[in-house]
């Protein structure tokens, strides 16, 4: 059991009604922390904009810290569902692990993506659950979904056998923290994304030359 659990209000998840409402709470949520902020953002102005009141947000969350973890969550599931499943991969193991970090790469990069990590990273030291949330949903998430697609191709002969959840992580890592640490020293875009491709494109052609299944 997460700390979000236990944090639920009594309502939570006891009926389809109010799972929905449930839903629509996150949707509002969602929307009013990304406008305000966490500190700036009211439980008044995320009911109003659920169409509930302020008790109906309680009764199913307990608190407003609660909430923005459940909407960091959910929006970590939602990142999740963009990404491309195991069956939507090529099967050979190169294109497949270049398609989903290409993929990964520009779902963590695109604005509204960045502006909502640099909200979720301002509250993080003072409530490490909301940290967790996002690492727990959205990049675990995404290793997960990436570790089934390398299973598979050791299902199918076309990589030895290995620790596919760490293998993930290495590309996953290799797409998204060169070029966004690069571009923090003022490189242009067009410079940090070249350097990244390079450094994916070795990191995943290493990996193959490792995992290639044994000839014979």
């Amino acid at each position: 059991m997460t700390q979000t659990d236990t944090a639920r209000g009594p309502l939570w998840g006891r009926t389809p009604a109010s799972q929905q409402r449930r839903r629509d709470i996150l949707l509002a949520g969602k929307k009013v922390f990304f406008q305000s902020g966490y500190q700036l953002a009211s439980v008044d102005r995320i009911a109003e904009v659920a169409g509930t009141t302020k008790r109906t947000v309680y009764d199913h969350f307990g608190s407003k810290e609660a909430l923005f973890a459940e909407v960091i969550a959910f929006a970590g599931g939602q990142f999740v569902g963009l990404l491309p499943s195991a069956d939507d991969l090529p099967e050979a193991p190169a294109e497949g692990l270049r398609a989903f970090a290409a993929r990964f790469a520009n779902l963590v990069g695109a604005p509204d993506s960045v502006r909502f990590q640099r909200l979720v990273i301002a509250e993080a030291e003072r409530h490490p659950a909301m940290g967790r949330a996002l690492y727990e949903t959205a990049v675990l998430g995404a290793e997960r979904v990436l570790a089934r697609y390398l299973d598979a191709c050791v299902e199918r002969g076309a990589l030895r056998p290995h620790d596919a959840a760490t293998t993930a992580r290495i590309v996953l890592d290799v797409a998204t923290s060169g070029p966004r640490i690069l571009g923090l020293l003022a490189m242009t875009d067009a410079e940090a994304d070249a350097i990244g491709e390079r450094a994916l494109d070795e990191t995943i052609t290493s990996l193959m030359m490792r995992l290639a299944p044994e000839a014979g």
